[in-house]
């Protein structure tokens, strides 16, 4: 098991350098199409990707109870509507606000994940949660703070997509309580994302094939690497270690965005907001780590009942 756990961790590392990087593609890949049409054809290509693997779980589905499978298919769908819902409304965000900041404020979602939990699973919660949301509030506002109201607008955008990805995180633990079939439910949620988004599409946008092409090569890397790859390396990862640990390894995509975008972009942050991102990092080890080492922190875990 720890080689497991050690394999399922440097997955974990790249899904979140994965994630990262692809902020930059993201950001870039808007040009030509909108942005709910650039999230449709990324869960199209992740779909499209993954479904081979998951044909071979067919199986597995056989043997569960009818009254599971019911919640299986309930868990399914929201999977999908939460994982579209915070990727769209990223998406939509880097159209005003820095890839740092989208980055940073989107792994607020480590903090939400116990207070969801806490609110709508009824789980316990222990008082460092709320020492961690303090200092992530703190991060954002000097993460934020110095951007223009139509920035800030978009920052607030972001923080409601990780709310949603927070929602995704505690779905993919209740699926692994009822089957153990990773490409089953990566494929079945991208499918999801891009069979309620495609009408939209034709609704919100106006698509068009030659806009498609000349964003080809970010839609591509979007869709195969971070969509196709890394939410898959997500989703094993998941099964092998804790949530303490998956949640301080995808604190990572922070880094690794903001890191690509000075890189590739020169997007510089000011001193403010690399102290805010600074905090907001801390915010998210304390609400990880204070379990690890307290005993009585670790009987009152958000996924303990």
């Amino acid at each position: 098991m720890p080689s497991k756990q050690f394999t399922a961790t440097i997955l974990l590392i790249l899904a979140a350098f994965i994630w990262g990087t692809a902020f930059v593609a993201q950001s870039t890949g808007m040009e030509f199409i909108g942005p709910l049409t650039f999230t449709n054809i990324r869960f199209l290509i992740g779909a499209i990707l993954i479904a081979p693997f998951a044909l071979r779980e067919k199986n597995l589905f056989l043997n569960i109870e009818n009254q599971k499978k019911k919640k299986l298919y309930f868990i399914l769908f929201f999977t999908g509507c939460s994982l579209l819902l915070g990727s769209y409304l990223q998406q939509y965000a880097l159209l005003y606000t820095k890839i740092g900041n989208a980055a940073f404020l989107t792994i607020l979602y480590v903090p939400f994940v116990p207070i969801i939990s806490r609110f709508f699973l009824k789980k316990k919660i222990h008082w460092s949660i709320w020492i961690s949301v303090s200092v992530c509030l703190i991060g954002s506002y000097y993460l934020t703070s110095e951007n223009t109201f139509e920035a800030q607008s978009a920052d607030i955008l972001v923080v409601i997509c990780a709310v949603f990805f927070a929602i995704h995180c505690i779905l993919i633990d209740e699926f692994f309580e009822i089957v153990d079939a990773p490409f089953t439910l990566a494929s079945i949620q991208f499918f999801i994302c891009f069979l309620i988004s495609f009408p939209l599409i034709f609704i919100f946008e106006e698509p068009s094939l030659s806009g498609i092409y000349k964003e080809l090569f970010e839609l591509l890397y979007v869709g195969i690497m971070s969509t196709g790859v890394a939410y898959t390396l997500q989703i094993v990862g998941q099964r092998y270690v804790k949530p303490s640990t998956a949640a301080i390894t995808f604190s990572l995509e922070g880094v690794f965005g903001a890191l690509s975008a000075w890189i590739i972009l020169s997007q510089f942050l000011s001193f403010a907001q690399i102290f805010g991102c600074f905090l907001i990092i801390i915010g998210v080890l304390i609400a990880q780590l204070i379990p690890i080492f307290n005993k009585e922190a670790a009987n009152q875990r958000y996924y303990d009942n």
